[in-house]
């Protein structure tokens, strides 16, 4: 379906109903702790999962052909509750169904800068009866449990409708022998409702609670009626009139008694009340002014691709704002794909743009890594390691992934988190985080490391039997990436100690254990060819054979999902940027030609079979010089939803991706590289870039930049001050911009574009 280009609008103009799956989808509004899908309120034709909460999940057991030792027991799926916006609607005792009589006009428009989605339809029903629906919803980013909704229908030349909030209770219900989600209890009465449901097996509950208040044009009297699960709203209408329902309604969820949840969401209910509307909106607003003051990114040159990094920000933010208790989940609330899974890509791709855009949120996603520690450091007891093991796939901290070489072995997600760690602290300054939080993560990180890796007889420290980004090539040993990233854990782990003596005494850390971890650092293989002069993706990649193209599979169909492993893992076919994940993330330690020369290298080998490949890709290729390599890049991991390139849109958008396009422009195009208290920035734009403008955080100061194709200005927003390196042609200094001279403009050199390497057959970028 077509959306129309909009720089803070996303509209759907028509209604196509086949692409309601994707719709909801990409027109969720959410905060993190719930979603509400971009379903239809009236359900029909229906779309699973309306509303998910991030803590409301159950547990199925797993079912191995062969059980091992150390396989987990149990997998954790989200699971969809009862709708809070769903509304039934009889017009002269016909329902209201977009399939049904004539569907004369229907839009749909998600605002970006006020995260509110707005419905308009215009519908005759078979009878003849026209009726017009403006719907309005939004999720408070404020207020975790809360959500508004209204509903109005008005009748040109007059009718008789039945308006019922809430059709979706379903009433007692469930077979609380079987894992699910059950229905325990529900209540209604005049203007408010309320329903109980519980997990079987986690044992999580939730209680919905709502109320209804009604308006009406004058002259027009409505007036609520029982009906079975729920109360309908009766009023007739005369020619011109309406009648809405505005419905608040509050979710509370946990492990406690279902009189104390639902005293929780009545809580919610009556702080909202008593605040009224109009600071609810304001609060909303407030929020998200202070989102875009620090987040927006201003792209001139290409209007798609400044709609959908603003979409991507926003859904960014929305899979965030309110995770307290809970994790950063591959898909936000936007549907249950990866059955609400966190996952590495949350510290790797999403962090670094929180850290900029929604500090609080990314300080928030490391508390509750701090908090599964326990569950963690079980991990690691169960593998026979010290220290503490980080699951692949999770939503309470429990590892949930079956197949081990692809989840227990890819074990850089232990490291991914302490990097995100040192990062998040690097641009905020956080230094309550970094004792309180940061400083365990880095030390257990290090203890599992330390036993995990091992000094072989050639003196140098190595990492064996494990599985990289590249989830084609597993269960290897000296994976570049996790060697990269175990070696930044050791060095942080020993700097952090080191400069906080107190918690080092409390984590009984002393200076032999420091020095035993920066040695390791200092010595972690990196694995070269010496006779092709590449960095080597694991020990003995480029021995392998290449991949036979003639094959297949052909197009973008996956080729997990047409080629056996056992074939795949012997070849030099990477799923996704692997290496040169490595070559982003520790910029200083390769060479610009080194990097050049495995770019070459593993671009025609990469298929990028993940969402995750785009970003980084993009990230590189910009820093080469490959501008309209790296555009594209771009343009695929911000338009991978608002396109449905991957043709599973439907399951939710892809986070990490719509992160990666801020990155890309960011990290990529802004050349931005951050370490510690050091700051780098490198702009140069493609072709038809003719602006980028962005705003990142510096050790809790604020730098505005602003590129152009001649030249770059640097601004203080907030904060004392910023030191950075601007890095220019041949052009390497240092400048300061400060409260007393707040602004520097320096010239840009023009970049020209060497030829750019081959992608596989038929996998170039898709956007």
């Amino acid at each position: 379906m077509p959306l129309t280009v909009e720089p803070w609008v996303l509209r759907e103009p028509t209604l196509h109903v086949d692409d309601l799956p994707w719709a909801a989808a990409l027109l969720t509004v959410a905060n993190g702790y719930l979603g509400v899908r971009g379903t239809l309120e009236e359900q029909r034709p229906e779309v699973p999962d309306g509303t998910l909460l991030a803590r409301v999940y159950e547990r199925f057991p797993f079912e191995y052909a062969e059980r091992a030792y150390g396989f987990p027991d149990h997998d954790e799926r989200l699971v969809p509750v009862v709708d809070a916006c769903a509304v039934d609607l009889e017009v002269d005792g016909e329902r209201f169904d977009v399939r049904t009589g004539t569907l004369e006009h229907h839009e749909r428009m998600l605002d970006l800068r006020t995260a509110v989605l707005h419905r308009e339809a215009v519908w005759t029903s078979p009878a003849g009866t026209t009726v017009e629906v403006r719907t309005r919803r939004w999720v408070s980013l404020v207020r975790p449990e809360l959500v508004v909704a209204s509903y109005e229908v008005r009748a040109p030349r007059g009718a008789r409708v039945r308006v019922r909030p809430v059709p979706g209770c379903p009433g007692p219900s469930g077979d609380a022998s079987e894992p699910g989600l059950v229905t325990d209890a529900c209540g209604h009465e005049p203007g408010a409702s309320w329903t109980a449901q519980r997990t079987v097996r986690a044992g999580v509950g939730v209680v919905l609670a709502t109320r209804h208040d009604t308006s009406s044009s004058p002259g027009v009297e409505a007036a609520w009626a029982d009906g079975p699960h729920g109360r309908w709203l009766e009023a007739d209408l005369d020619d011109a009139g309406w009648v809405r329902v505005t419905t608040h309604a509050a979710y509370g969820c946990g492990r406690r008694p279902v009189e104390q949840l639902l005293a929780d969401a009545r809580d919610v209910l009556d702080a909202a009340a008593e605040a009224g509307d109009d600071a609810l909106s304001a609060e909303q607003r407030a929020y998200l002014d202070e989102v875009w003051e620090r987040g927006d990114v201003v792209v001139e040159g290409d209007d798609e691709l400044q709609q959908a990094v603003r979409l991507a920000v926003l859904h960014t933010v929305q899979a965030a704002a309110c995770i307290e208790g809970t994790g950063l989940r591959a898909k936000g609330l936007t549907g249950t794909g990866y059955e609400g899974h966190t996952f590495w890509d949350a510290e790797g791709f999403v962090m670094p743009v929180l850290d900029h855009l929604v500090p609080a949120a990314a300080a928030a996603h490391l508390r509750w890594r701090h908090a599964t520690l326990p569950e963690a450091r079980e991990r690691a007891r169960v593998l026979g390691l010290p220290g503490a093991a980080f699951p692949w796939r999770t939503i309470s901290g429990a590892e949930c992934s079956g197949y081990w070489p692809a989840s227990t072995a890819a074990v850089h997600v232990t490291a991914d988190i302490a990097e995100a760690a040192v990062r998040h602290v690097a641009a905020t300054g956080d230094d309550a985080l970094e004792r309180e939080v940061v400083v365990d993560l880095l030390v257990h990180g290090a203890r599992f490391w330390m036993a995990r890796g091992h000094v072989a007889d050639d003196g140098r420290f190595h990492v064996h039997g494990v599985t990289g980004p590249d989830e084609y090539t597993a269960v290897v040993d000296d994976n570049t990436f996790t060697n990269v990233m175990v070696a930044r854990a050791l060095t942080a782990a020993a700097r952090v100690t080191g400069r906080l003596p107190d918690e080092a005494r409390r984590l009984g850390v002393d200076d032999d254990e420091r020095t035993r971890w920066s040695a390791a650092a200092e010595s972690v293989v990196i694995p070269y060819a010496e006779d092709l002069g590449v960095t080597e993706q694991s020990a003995g990649f480029t021995r392998h054979p290449r991949w036979d193209w003639s094959r297949g599979p052909e197009g973008w169909t996956p080729f997990e999902s047409h080629v056996h492993y056992t074939e795949l893992y012997r070849h030099q076919l990477v799923k996704q940027a692997d290496l040169v994940v490595a070559l982003a993330v520790d910029h200083e330690r390769f060479s610009l030609e080194q990097k050049r020369r495995d770019f070459a290298y593993y671009e025609p080998l990469t298929v990028r079979d993940s969402s995750l490949s785009a970003s980084v890709q993009a990230v590189v290729a910009a820093e080469l010089g490959h501008l309209t390599l790296a555009h594209a890049y771009t343009r695929e991991c911000a338009l991978i939803d608002v396109r449905d390139l991957r043709r599973e849109t439907q399951d939710g958008v892809h986070v990490a991706s719509m992160a990666g396009a801020w990155n890309a422009l960011v990290h990529g195009f802004g050349g931005l590289r951050l370490d510690h208290d050091r700051v780098r920035l490198a702009p140069r734009l493609p072709p038809h870039l003719s602006r980028l403008l962005f705003r990142v955080q510096v050790d809790g100061s604020r730098l505005e930049v602003d590129a152009r194709r001649d030249e770059v200005t640097y601004r203080l927003v907030d904060g004392a001050r910023v030191t950075l390196r601007h890095v220019s042609g041949d052009t390497d200094e240092d400048v300061t911009v400060s409260r007393d001279a707040p602004t520097a403009t320096r010239p840009l050199v023009p970049v020209a574009e060497p030829t750019p390497p081959r992608q596989p057959p038929g996998r170039e970028p898709q956007a």
